[in-house]
């Protein structure tokens, strides 16, 4: 297994190559932050250092959660052609890459922010995953063992649409996995406080985003039925309770927990975009967000944030109800 250790190296080998090509000029910038030009808008997340090291974090954060395991699902063989949707910095595809030397992985993302040092089996390319994917459909192009997403239903338009699109390109027996945060707090019991200020940002997020696009999130709940209602099969879930902040006297629980309380003090300020849609403005949402960050650091304030993964298999033969439960 591949370790995380020189992800600050390539980090700082991205800032360095786009400084000297002129790239970051040639993006557009708004409140100071930087985000994608191709498909300009479609995500709503800066895409420059500080976000970078965000999604390093993530990448670390998540890494620990499941025990350094890159993925979940049940693949009999090794994969052989592997893609990641909504890349990002592409470290999950170059761990990838390290791991399995016999593969070949393709990483997909808006934004050209990767590295260019990378093992030569992980190729990076510039695509919106949302569009029809015209650009793979091919001969022996539907020949997927493995596809990938991290971190990226929360800002899809329609992520039903994605998975369908797939299915499409995973060669029977192949494995979908998908990975993301829901964000929502719970208490000890399992209950939702609304007063929990990340609850209430997340539910002026979630009013934002269904005013401005239509989109719901969470929507991490309904993955399974929306990957059966797709055709797939053996569909699973398994879920992880993440603190928020370092309350807890389990020394990992803490460890997790200040990680993903540093992980969303980076994200919270992204969001006064999407905030303004609905008439948050921005003094209102920086109260919003301090209040966020002092709940991470008052140790009486004991809740929970969950880590979900989904994965689920192309059937052999094409199923004649894929809507039917199984």
């Amino acid at each position: 297994m591949a370790s995380t250790q020189g992800t600050s190296d390539w980090i700082t080998e991205r800032t360095s190559m786009s400084l000297e090509t002129g790239a970051a000029d040639r993006h557009p910038w708004e409140g100071g932050r930087r985000y994608h030009t191709y498909r300009e808008g479609r995500y709503s997340l800066p895409n420059d250092e500080i976000e970078q090291q965000r999604e390093e974090l993530m990448h670390i954060l998540v890494m620990d959660i499941l025990e350094q395991q890159l993925f979940l699902a049940p693949m009999a063989e090794p994969p052989k052609k592997v893609m990641d949707l909504a890349t990002g910095i592409g470290l999950w595809a170059i761990e990838m890459g390290d791991r399995f030397p016999d593969a070949d992985i393709l990483g997909l993302d808006l934004s050209p922010i990767q590295p260019t040092s990378v093992p030569p089996n992980v190729t990076f390319q510039v695509d919106d995953v949302e569009d029809t994917w015209a650009w793979r459909v091919q001969v022996h192009d539907n020949d997927y063992d493995f596809i990938h997403m991290r971190e990226a239903s929360a800002y899809m338009r329609s992520t039903p649409t994605v998975i369908e699109s797939v299915i499409a390109h995973l060669k029977p027996g192949g494995w979908l996995e998908l990975q993301e945060f829901h964000w929502l707090a719970e208490k000890e019991d399992g209950t939702i406080d609304p007063s929990i200020p990340v609850n209430r940002y997340m539910d002026h997020m979630m009013s934002a985003a269904e005013t401005s696009e239509g989109r719901k999130i969470p929507i991490l709940p309904e993955m399974g039925d929306i990957m059966k209602q797709a055709g797939f099969v053996d569909v699973r879930k398994k879920t992880y309770r993440v603190p928020y902040g370092t309350w807890p006297t389990d020394p990992v629980a803490r460890r997790r927990g200040a990680v993903l309380s540093v992980n969303a003090e980076l994200l919270l300020p992204t969001s006064d975009k999407v905030l303004g849609y609905i008439g948050v403005t921005p003094e209102q949402a920086e109260a919003l967000y301090t209040d966020c960050i002092k709940m991470f650091h008052d140790s009486s304030i004991h809740c929970f944030a969950t880590y979900y993964v989904w994965y689920g298999r192309k059937p052999e033969e094409p199923a004649e109800n894929p809507g039917a439960d199984r």
